[in-house]
């Protein structure tokens, strides 16, 4: 599940899914407003009458997240959530809605709700780890990304993500399996592709790193830090020592 924008960070220009790197039914890797399904909150038995509004409520929100309202997607998920607050498809919903419209801590607050009720939901630690990200908590996100991938070892977005994680703290060696994890996993993963050329670079593979900067152009050509960190692994080959014939 990959949504967001695109951020250029570091000398590795590292592309990782901002926002959320939120959920949905057909990701389309960058920049994508697609929204997950969510499913109605269920009346618990002997439910009050207040109760019964909880799954209407969550309908609504639905429809009003399809349709791209997202203030008010997002105001009917809360108020099912006063009705039935254990409804972890709500509260990721909402975190997704609330990570949309900037709000960062909300999001953050709905997502560990999510994975309070149900530990194992591996879209919400994926999601989570990016936010904590990118407030600068790397180390917890990485955690949060870990938990992830042992739930979905297959999700691509999560390896690309815990890949920058590791890659913004130094770990630059231990990001590269995950990056060539994700683009095993998904193989027109355009931001992967150039993460892991920029790995590649910043460890020292400038050979290496050519091919996944070109994957990276052949998917994206509009991708303007591969075609800039291409030109860097380009003129760092041309400059390079040759060796002497004897």
């Amino acid at each position: 599940m990959q949504l967001g924008t695109f951020s250029a960070v570091a000398c590795l220009c590292l592309l990782v899914l901002a926002g959320c790197g939120e959920p949905a039914p057909a990701p389309s890797t960058s920049a994508t407003s697609a929204v997950p399904a969510a499913v109605p909150a269920a009346v618990t038995p002997g439910g009050t009458a207040v109760d019964a509004e909880a799954p209407s409520l969550t309908l609504r929100a639905d429809a009003a997240m399809q349709a791209g309202q997202r203030q008010e997607a997002l105001e009917l998920y809360e108020r099912a959530l006063q009705q039935n607050p254990e409804d972890e498809e709500a509260h990721f919903n909402a975190a997704f809605l609330s990570g949309q419209l900037g709000r960062t801590n909300e999001a953050m607050a709905h997502y560990r709700e999510c994975i309070r009720i149900l530990p194992e939901y591996a879209e919400a630690h994926n999601n989570l780890g990016n936010l904590l990200r990118k407030t600068g908590r790397a180390e917890e996100a990485i955690r949060h990304l870990e938990t992830s991938l042992q739930h979905s070892p297959t999700n691509s977005s999560a390896h690309n993500n815990l890949g920058t994680a590791l890659a913004l703290q130094g770990r630059v060696s231990e990001a590269v399996p995950h990056f060539v994890r994700a683009v095993e996993l998904k193989p027109d993963y355009a931001e992967a592709w150039l993460n892991l050329g920029n790995a590649y670079l910043q460890t020292g593979r400038t050979e290496e790193s050519l091919r996944p900067l070109q994957n990276a152009l052949t998917l994206n050509p509009g991708l303007e830090p591969a075609r800039r960190a291409l030109g860097r692994a380009r003129e760092r080959l041309s400059n390079a020592p040759r060796p002497v014939k004897q």
